[in-house]
């Protein structure tokens, strides 16, 4: 299945290259991601998108736990964990040092971290964009929350900051 043609991906990306292969497969069950570290996987990407406390307006299709679940079993196989969120959904700066405690607390190695740039249709098209000062603070509070992270500015930069991105640098990215 699906399966064997990702870890015959994996190993022949191991073998003919140079590259450090990441997957972004969405809920992994630990023998799964067993499978794939067994074939030459280094990096896991999940993002926990928000807070616990505010998650169930995010996301209705799974639990915050499965999501954790998912990223500690990647950690336990030795994966170098990636993990961010989208930052500007309706939570409150509180929730946002939330989700930064629970990313430092599970030993995540790199952050993305994206801006909501609210889109007509979408279940979130009401909200206004956070500022470039709001956006420039979370990096910041993310920087002195895990000093040892690889934070990086993602999606939503371009809008949500303007012409202060080159800020984001001095914030901590």
């Amino acid at each position: 299945g699906s399966q064997v043609v990702l870890e015959d991906a994996v190993r022949r990306l191991r073998e003919e290259t140079a590259i450090e292969p990441c997957a972004s497969l969405g809920l992994m069950r630990e023998p799964e991601l067993a499978r794939l570290k067994g074939a030459g996987l280094m990096h896991y990407h999940h993002n926990l998108e928000t807070a616990r406390s505010f998650f169930e307006n995010v996301c209705t299709t799974h639990t915050y736990e499965e999501q954790l679940e998912t990223i500690r079993a990647a950690k336990r196989q030795g994966l170098k964990l990636c993990s961010g969120g989208i930052l500007g959904m309706g939570e409150t700066p509180e929730q946002r040092v939330e989700l930064a405690e629970t990313i430092r607390d599970l030993g995540v190695d790199c952050v993305p971290v994206n801006f909501l740039n609210p889109r007509p249709g979408t279940p979130m098209a009401h909200l206004r964009a956070i500022t470039a000062e709001e956006c420039l603070a979370a990096v910041a509070v993310f920087r002195l929350m895990m000093p040892a992270a690889h934070i990086f500015v993602m999606g939503g930069r371009e809008v949500n900051l303007g012409d202060k991105q080159h800020l984001i640098f001095r914030a901590g990215a």
